[in-house]
């Protein structure tokens, strides 16, 4: 079955007090899934690289109901990284899932072409986005088949230049670590140590129904709590989702 035929449950079950970690909630797509999951119910521990950050969004989520705590850490560093991991283990007991919407600032903001991209930028820039989510997904991994029984990481791609939900704005290097992104996942998802786990990505696009023969993908709040929860979706897949309305620029 292709990922354009794989079927999606028509309903969640309740992802309620799931522990779930969100990289990246300085970009407007890891803040808005932080959101997302915290009305969903979920217990949000919302990653970045500064605690400016992390700290906002949490707090923002608190004030508003949910359930959220700051988390720092570059994820580009083997240490920083398990030293994330070893205090969600200590203060949360782990986590649940895991959704990666992680990125660094690189070639692609100036949406350069091909000819204009140093080597050393390029180089750079694919290594730090390689590594972040080989280190971040392996850890999460390691974490979730001693502590959890959902065990669920999901990335997300499809994000153009700036961050933005927009076609037209990606560039040669977003492109590539966003095809980079997907082969991981289905890499990982074909490795039999991670078999507890579901490994899926999304890709984010702006459609319309003149895009599409059939109904329109779901938009990431519908599908984000549903894949949480629902493992009849399976693992390997790349599955279209729209934005979600904080995503899209007004």
């Amino acid at each position: 079955m292709t990922n354009a035929e794989q079927p999606l449950p028509t309903h969640a079950a309740s992802a309620h007090r799931l522990r779930v970690l969100v990289t990246g909630v300085e970009q407007l797509e890891g803040a808005s899934t932080a959101r997302i999951l915290a009305e969903a119910g979920c217990r949000v521990i919302a990653h970045s690289f500064t605690a400016d950050a992390a700290d906002a969004v949490a707090t923002e989520i608190t004030e508003a109901g949910g359930t959220a705590y700051p988390a720092v850490a570059d994820l580009t560093i083997e240490a920083d990284v398990d030293r994330l991991f070893a205090g969600l283990e200590e203060r949360h007991g782990g986590i649940d899932s895991l959704i990666h919407t992680a990125w660094l600032p690189g070639p692609e903001t100036a949406a350069n072409n091909l000819a204009d991209i140093a080597p050393a930028d390029w180089g750079r820039f694919t290594y730090d986005h390689m590594a972040m989510l080989f280190l971040t997904t392996r850890r999460a991994a390691a974490s979730m088949q001693h502590t959890s029984t959902t065990g669920t990481i999901v990335t997300v791609t499809g994000l153009g230049a700036g961050g933005a939900i927009d076609d037209t704005a990606t560039s040669p290097a977003r492109d590539a670590i966003n095809g980079a992104v997907e082969s991981f996942t289905m890499t990982a998802a074909r490795d039999q140590t991670l078999d507890a786990l579901c490994i899926n990505t999304i890709r984010l696009s702006r459609l319309s129904s003149a895009d599409v023969a059939d109904a329109l993908p779901p938009r990431l709040d519908e599908l984000l709590p549903l894949l949480l929860v629902d493992r009849s979706i399976g693992s390997g897949h790349v599955i279209p989702a729209q934005p979600a309305y904080a995503l899209v620029p007004s």
